[in-house]
């Protein structure tokens, strides 16, 4: 099988509305940020090291993907490998009419998700403790997102029974060789993060977007 990349960018109106996304929700993304490092504390999130400005740019990182594709049409949105609920939460956050499956294998970081959506109050996420091939999407129209919980070969491999849904990954610009054993004809869009932002955090980021070709 093949793979196909058709090359995407972002543009200053992309940044400028994930400004206007942290100023509108700016009270709740404060908060998530405060909760998470709190949580990195007693969980493994993220790196021991993370401090509050680098949790702020995981969230852009985040947001980012509410600016590709066919986002804005999705109406339920899985995150594979949550873990601290990224991206999941910044965008439940931002997106209250959309629906959020929070899906993580390993029980203390869903007792953090969910301890941090009850804080947040937010009334359209869902956290679920099971592994990505035991899962089954009760949802007819979905999509897919993940922050570099899984490799896209696998990825295919693990959802061949939900064959039409898109998904939205971040990635970083090797992604190409996760691609070379996926067993299915794939477009990728290819959104190059560093392109835009030259902070040294987002070197070699990409926001893909990915859907089966029939």
């Amino acid at each position: 099988m093949s793979y196909s990349v058709v090359p995407k960018y972002f543009t200053q109106e992309t940044l400028e509305y994930i400004n206007s996304l942290i100023e509108a929700f700016e009270p709740k993304l404060s908060s998530y940020s405060e909760q998470l490092l709190w949580w990195n504390e007693k969980v493994n999130l993220l790196s021991r090291s993370t401090d509050l400005p680098t949790v702020e740019k995981h969230i852009v990182h985040s947001l980012l993907i509410a600016t590709v594709g066919s986002f804005a049409r999705e109406k339920v949105l899985v995150d594979i490998g949550s873990g601290g609920g990224l991206p999941g939460i910044p965008l439940a956050v931002c997106f209250p009419e959309k629906h959020f499956i929070l899906l993580d294998r390993v029980s203390r970081k869903c007792a953090a998700m969910n301890d941090m959506v009850g804080k947040l109050g937010l009334k359209n996420v869902e956290v679920v403790n099971e592994d990505l091939k035991m899962f089954h999407v009760k949802h007819e129209s979905f999509g897919w997102m993940s922050k570099h919980a899984v490799k896209l070969d696998d990825f295919y491999k693990l959802t061949s029974r939900h064959p039409g849904a898109k998904a939205y990954f971040l990635k970083g610009n090797d992604f190409r060789s996760e691609l070379d054993n996926v067993k299915v004809d794939v477009k990728v869009h290819e959104y190059p993060i560093d392109d835009y932002l030259d902070d040294p955090f987002y070197e070699g980021k990409r926001v893909l977007m990915l859907e089966k070709v029939n």
